[in-house]
């Protein structure tokens, strides 16, 4: 179901939708060259939510949610690079991705709060899991906090979830939590690992199926204590993890 028509349904205020850019020329890029958005490309504000796209940028998907704890429903906006899927040859085109956040004034327009450039895979970064529509990745606003999760791999399957407050006193999103399940999808079991920044604990199971038919079972638990670090949604880069 197309999303406004679900916004619709939904009985939520959809964006007003403005025509996208059609798309630039094909382009075939060098196998692991990145692009990166420009955040002073991004408008610092504007009066609705699809104010905010960059030249050559074009918004993928909305998230809602209050993020800065004013009661307002603030905007989570996935860009990504305005490219044909496929380049002239017919292979698929990589085309990079973003997420900018902007918080909703009290008269009802936007400013931009944070633009991250390095967090989202790009359409072709993602294994056999990815998707040139970004069906694996989830942008979700659920008790202030921003999770973001990404499916990645073939045969063994990552599932990244990143989970972002905002620090008033900064005035950036800082990394609170961070979930990673790596799993065989053919023969089942693996590893998860849950980290909270905030109090430094990581707890890693191992899971693996101990007689064939059966769901796979923990067989292991560790707790760890990290020395305490403080990142914002800018640093966070998927090929650093």
């Amino acid at each position: 179901m197309p999303a406004l028509i679900l916004l619709l349904l939904l009985g939520q205020d959809a964006p007003v939708p403005l025509p996208q850019p059609p798309p630039g020329p094909a382009a075939t890029t060098r196998e692991g060259e990145r692009r990166f958005l420009d955040p002073k490309k991004v408008p610092a504000e504007g009066p609705s939510s699809t104010s905010f796209m960059a030249p050559g940028w074009k918004i993928e998907s909305f998230s809602y949610g209050d993020l800065n704890g004013d009661a307002r429903e603030d905007v989570v906006l996935r860009l990504v690079e305005n490219l044909p899927f496929e380049n002239e040859e017919g292979a698929w085109n990589d085309r990079h991705r973003a997420l900018v956040i902007i918080f909703k004034r009290a008269d009802g327009s936007f400013e931009r709060a944070a633009v991250a450039t390095r967090l989202i895979y790009c359409s072709t970064c993602a294994g056999a899991l990815g998707d040139q529509e970004g069906a694996n990745i989830s942008v979700e606003i659920k008790g202030g906090v921003l999770n973001v999760s990404q499916m990645s791999g073939s045969r063994w399957a990552t599932d990244r979830t990143w989970r972002f407050r905002y620090d008033a006193k900064a005035g950036r999103f800082a990394l609170i939590g961070e979930d990673v399940e790596t799993s065989d999808r053919a023969a089942g079991g693996g590893t998860s690992t849950s980290t909270n920044y905030l109090t430094g604990l990581r707890v890693t199971k191992k899971t693996a199926v101990l007689k064939e038919g059966q769901e796979p079972r923990v067989v292991s638990t560790r707790r760890t204590r990290l020395k305490p670090s403080r990142r914002f949604i800018e640093d966070v880069d998927y090929e650093e993890q």
